[in-house]
């Protein structure tokens, strides 16, 4: 599940006062990133009203819900005000939701690398060996990476750039995949410290959860 703003659980009307002070101190909601400071710092003097602490997703929250309701939250505030009590269109504010996406992105440099490798000879002789898999190389019959990759090791990293390749939305589906093979060998792990009883008792609760289903 996508983390979801602080901010998302509080009242309509309480939403609809924030974004009335952040309009005010000039909170862009066009663009959040644009004037990212500005819009921050706006928040986080909000946020000491509430006991919250801002983060990144909080200024996404209202940068949404103000680009999403904004000729509604034009029509509250409207004529001074006068709509600010109105439940009505208050409750047609629509409250943004996260969702989860995945980011590609790459990473380049220089590096030395060191890896190690085991291979299977079989020969009549140790001394022989290594003179055997060298001669195969030779003849193009041996390649290097053929062997098991034991380990790698990396020394004077030196990163050159960095680039975002593309953004694609997790399908929910498949995490609720992940979320089940989480619970389950989590399950899994609990169940080795439970006695006779609990486990009962756990069973029963299963069973009466299946009949509903």
């Amino acid at each position: 599940m996508a983390d979801q703003s602080q901010f998302s659980r509080i009242s309509k009307k309480q939403l609809l006062f924030i974004c009335e002070r952040l309009l005010d101190e000039g909170f862009d909601a066009s663009y959040i990133y644009d004037n990212y400071d500005d819009s921050y710092k706006a928040l986080e003097d909000i946020g000491k009203y509430f006991n919250v602490s801002i983060s990144d997703e909080d200024v996404q929250f209202f940068g949404k819900l103000l680009s999403d309701n904004d000729n509604l939250i034009a029509d509250i505030f409207a004529n001074q005000g006068a709509n600010k009590n109105n439940k009505e269109l208050i409750e047609r504010l629509e409250i943004p939701v996260a969702k989860d996406y995945e980011l590609e992105y790459t990473v380049d440099g220089t590096v030395n690398y060191t890896e190690w490798y085991t291979y299977k000879v079989s020969s009549y002789d140790k001394s022989w060996v290594d003179e055997s898999i060298r001669q195969q190389y030779n003849d193009g019959n041996f390649d290097l990476y053929e062997g098991h990759l034991d380990d790698t090791q990396y020394d004077n990293y030196e990163m050159n750039d960095w680039e975002f390749k593309g953004v694609s939305e997790v399908d929910p589906k498949v995490q609720e995949s992940l979320l089940s093979k989480l619970v389950i060998e989590n399950t899994q792990d609990a169940l080795h410290s439970l006695d006779k009883k609990t486990l009962i008792k756990l069973k029963s609760i299963i069973e009466s959860r299946l009949g509903l289903l």
